[in-house]
């Protein structure tokens, strides 16, 4: 159980804030921790063009660090449909 905690503690981010707690209060503080991040990492990725259900299993899993991770990631590349915006056409002017 102790091996359980250590690695949710490090998913959560408790073990990177150093809070050195019981294992049964380690694993029920991180599980929250990461039902709490998961919809929010899914909210960023959907907003930034990435698919939510892959992020929100991913938030569920690594907590913190997928919210990390999705924050710097940028945005995908996707080719754009209808005409570009520049240059203006003469009528703009």
């Amino acid at each position: 159980m102790e091996t359980l905690a250590n690695i949710l503690s490090l998913t959560s981010g408790l073990a990177v804030m150093g809070y050195r707690l019981p294992p049964a209060t380690i694993l029920a503080t991180s599980i929250v921790v990461d039902l709490a991040l998961a919809p929010l990492t899914a909210v960023i990725a959907s907003r930034r063009g990435r698919n939510a259900a892959r992020w929100t299993i991913a938030g569920l899993a690594l907590g913190m660090w997928a919210l990390a991770a999705v924050l710097v990631l940028p945005a995908p590349n996707r080719p754009r449909s209808g005409p570009p915006d520049f240059p203006p056409t003469s009528d703009a002017a």
